[in-house]
C-alpha cells in the first residue's frame, strides 16, 4: 500500500507498508507479489503476516535474495522494519539488505556487484557488526567499511533496523532508535533512479523473520544552506610581507607563517600547525572555505577546521590529501592531533579548486568546487558551542602540507 505525498518526478515523494496489521492477508507458500525472489530458489513464505526467508543451506550455492516491488523516487530514501535472526557459532553468519533494483525492473537478476549493508559474525564469535559489502561472486565478498562490535544482533530476539540514505550515497543504519553505523559509498555503488530497491539476503543458518516493513521517501535532514544563509566574520588573502600571520588570527604551533602570499609550514621541522578565528557561533552552524596554495600530496595533508574549541585541543577537520578527502574530528591539539575518522572518499585534487567545509549542530559536509563530495553525521561527538574555524598546514617525512592562498570564516547569517 503506498501514499502519495507529490506525484511529479523528481519531486515525488512516496511511501509503502507492508507486514503490518492494516496490510495482513492468508500465508502463503510462496510468498506473493509485492514480494518476488531474485535470482534464487531460496524458499520465501508468509507466515503469520511475517516474511520468512529460508536459512543459506537451503541454496548455498545461489546469491539470491527476495525483493520489494516498489523503489523511492528520491535520492533521500528510508527503509526500516523488525527483524528476527539466529545462526550457529561455528559458521560465518550475515543478513543483508541490498541495495539494487526490484524484482521488478526487466533483466535485473542478479546481486553481485551492489552494496549491502550487512548485520555480520564472524566465526566463532559471541558479538556482531553492521559491515558494507560486495559480492564479487558467489564464493567471494570484499568489505567496503565495518561497525564496532554490537551485542544481540544475531541472537533470536526482535529489534528494529532502520537504514537511511542521503544524496544515493550517504548511509546511516539505526537500531532501536540509535544510530550505530555510517558510511559513504563509493561513486560506483551509489544508488539513483530504479536502483533504490532493497533486496533482503539470508546468510544465516536459521529462517529469518520480518515483520512491519516500511519503505519510504524522506526529507533531508542536512540542511541546504546557500550563500546568502552564511555571515562573513573573517577572511584573509595573506598578500602582505612574509612573517607571523597576525591580523585577527590565533596560531597554535610555531614553523608556520606567511610565505610569498600564502600561510604555510616554514623551516624542516615535522609537526601540525593550527590558524584559527572565533567565529562567535555557538549552535553549531559554522563554515570556512579555502583556496589551495599549492596542489596536494600523498604525504602531508592540510585541514580546514570547524567547532574547535578555544585552546585549540579539539574540533573537526576536512583533511585533503592529492587522492582523498578525510571528514574526521581530532582530539590532542593542533600541534599534534590524533584524527578520528568519521567518512572518506577517494578524489583527485589538484589544487586548482576551492574547497569548503561546512556544518550545524549534527551534521557536515565537505565541497569541492560547490559540489558536495563527503557527508557525515557528528553523531553528538563534537561539542556545539565551541566556536572557532580556520585551517591546518603540516610537515611529515620532509614534505609540506599545501600551504593556503586565502581563508573565509563564516557563521549562520
Amino acid at each position: 500500500m503506498s501514499t502519495y505525498l507529490r506525484r511529479h518526478w523528481p519531486l515525488a515523494w512516496a511511501g509503502w507498508r507492508d507486514l503490518d496489521s492494516l496490510h495482513a492477508r492468508p500465508d502463503e507458500n510462496p510468498v506473493q507479489k509485492p514480494w518476488a525472489r531474485v535470482n534464487s530458489n531460496r524458499p520465501v513464505q508468509l507466515v503469520n503476516n511475517q516474511l520468512v526467508i529460508a536459512d543459506a543451506l537451503a541454496t548455498p550455492f545461489q546469491v539470491g535474495g527476495v525483493s520489494y516491488e516498489m523503489m523511492p523516487f528520491t535520492p533521500n530514501y528510508g527503509c526500516e522494519f523488525e527483524i528476527r535472526i539466529d545462526g550457529n557459532i561455528i559458521q560465518q553468519q550475515f543478513f543483508a539488505m541490498a541495495l539494487s533494483s526490484s524484482w521488478t525492473k526487466v533483466g535485473f537478476s542478479d546481486l553481485t556487484e551492489v552494496p549491502m549493508i550487512a548485520v555480520w559474525r564472524d566465526v566463532a564469535s559471541t558479538t556482531q557488526n553492521l559491515r558494507v559489502i560486495v559480492y564479487r561472486n558467489v564464493a567471494t565478498i570484499d568489505t567496503l567499511a565495518q561497525s564496532g562490535s554490537i551485542n544481540g544482533l544475531i541472537n533470536n530476539n526482535w529489534y528494529r533496523i532502520a537504514m537511511w540514505v542521503e544524496r544515493d550515497r550517504f548511509v546511516r543504519v539505526y537500531i532501536n532508535n540509535t544510530l550505530y553505523f555510517a558510511y559513504w559509498l563509493p561513486a560506483q555503488y551509489k544508488t539513483g533512479l530504479l536502483r533504490r530497491g532493497i533486496n533482503l539476503l539470508n546468510q544465516t543458518t536459521n529462517p529469518a523473520y520480518i515483520r512491519n516493513f516500511i519503505l519510504y521517501d524522506r526529507k533531508s535532514d542536512f540542511p541546504t544552506m546557500v550563500a546568502a544563509d552564511w555571515a562573513l566574520q573573517h577572511s584573509d588573502d595573506f598578500s602582505r610581507a612574509d612573517g607571523a600571520v597576525n591580523g585577527g588570527w590565533t596560531q597554535y604551533g610555531t614553523a608556520a607563517g606567511i610565505v610569498g602570499g600564502k600561510w604555510s609550514s616554514t623551516g624542516t621541522t615535522n609537526g601540525s600547525r593550527g590558524l584559527v578565528s572565533d567565529t562567535g557561533a555557538t549552535d553549531g552552524r559554522q563554515r570556512v572555505e579555502g583556496v589551495f596554495g599549492s596542489a596536494p600530496n600523498g604525504t602531508a595533508d592540510s585541514s580546514l577546521l570547524l567547532r574547535v574549541s578555544a585552546d585549540g585541543s579539539t574540533g573537526l577537520a576536512a583533511n585533503y590529501y592529492s587522492g582523498a578527502i578525510y571528514l574526521a574530528r581530532f582530539t590532542g591539539g593542533l600541534t599534534n592531533p590524533t584524527m578520528l575518522d568519521y567518512q572518506n572518499t577517494p578524489i583527485t585534487l589538484d589544487g586548482t579548486q576551492p574547497a569548503a567545509f561546512s556544518c550545524d549542530a549534527q551534521h557536515a559536509w565537505i565541497e569541492i568546487g560547490g559540489q558536495t563530495v563527503l557527508m557525515a553525521d557528528l553523531n553528538g561527538a563534537v561539542p556545539v558551542a565551541d566556536s572557532w574555524a580556520g585551517a591546518r598546514v603540516e610537515r611529515t617525512s620532509g614534505v609540506n602540507s599545501p600551504s593556503w592562498d586565502a581563508l573565509s570564516v563564516y557563521r549562520a547569517a
